[in-house]
């Protein structure tokens, strides 16, 4: 009953409290970021879906560059780019000049060509939190999202921020790993603590993959032990 009480629970709570799959951006000028890459760092990242059409996401685009670059040292911020009512395709003009207009030198900007941050009309706002790399807020309020993110660094500790923390992610049969310790053993495990695979090494990581052969999407926890620190626990789902 436990172990179906586990499973349930955490496809409920998957899509708002599991740790978010990374995501990988190209800004106009061939420069290439990730979710990972800023969390890793200890920053919360605030990724503004914000459309070129939309007069709402105009108006409010200069306080939020005026705010980035008060807290650049602290938060990192994301411009997500479409078209919020025109069915044209978004290009990497309308990008240089909406840069240009709003003088957005403190937010990485690019095009959001496939809408991923997109819901529902813009702007739409994402902080996500370095601790854990959920997502604390998601929403249309610009102040929240920024009070959010500010409340988040100060939750981060000095030590957290020299080393990087170490992440996984589910995807496409498999489970990226990033910012492995040394000497480290990573277990994979089912929902009701079957070990499924297993990865050690001895030597620090960047990045590392474990293939899951499996037909249907599951979720699985990715249990880390590494020297003279406690066990962590991430839920990731393969699909």
């Amino acid at each position: 009953m436990k172990n179906i009480f586990l499973l349930a629970f955490a496809l409920v709570t998957l899509n708002t409290t599991a740790q978010v799959a990374d995501t990988t951006v190209t800004d106009c000028n061939a420069n290439t970021n990730s979710i990972y890459a800023v969390l890793a760092s200890g920053k919360p990242l605030i990724i503004a879906s914000k459309g070129f059409d939309c007069s709402n996401c105009k108006s409010t685009a200069a306080a939020l560059q005026t705010w980035a670059s008060q807290n650049k040292s602290d938060v990192e911020v994301w411009g997500a780019m479409t078209f919020t009512y025109s069915g044209n395709t978004p290009t990497c003009t309308n990008v240089s000049s909406w840069v240009s207009t709003y003088s957005w030198t403190d937010i990485f900007t690019f095009l959001d060509s496939g809408r991923h941050w997109f819901k529902n009309g813009t702007p739409r706002y994402y902080v996500y939190d370095p601790a854990d790399s959920t997502i604390a807020y998601e929403g249309n309020r610009q102040a929240t999202a920024l009070s959010t993110a500010s409340s988040l660094v100060s939750s981060v500790s000095v030590d957290e921020l020299k080393q990087p923390k170490f992440l996984a992610s589910g995807g496409d049969g498999l489970i990226t790993l990033f910012n492995i310790p040394e000497a480290s053993t990573i277990e994979v495990m089912s929902l009701t603590g079957q070990v499924v695979e297993r990865y050690e090494t001895l030597a620090p990581a960047k990045t590392a993959s474990i293939n899951i052969y499996e037909s249907t999407p599951q979720i699985y926890v990715v249990r880390l032990n590494s020297a003279g620190a406690a066990p962590q626990q991430i839920k990731v789902l393969v699909q």
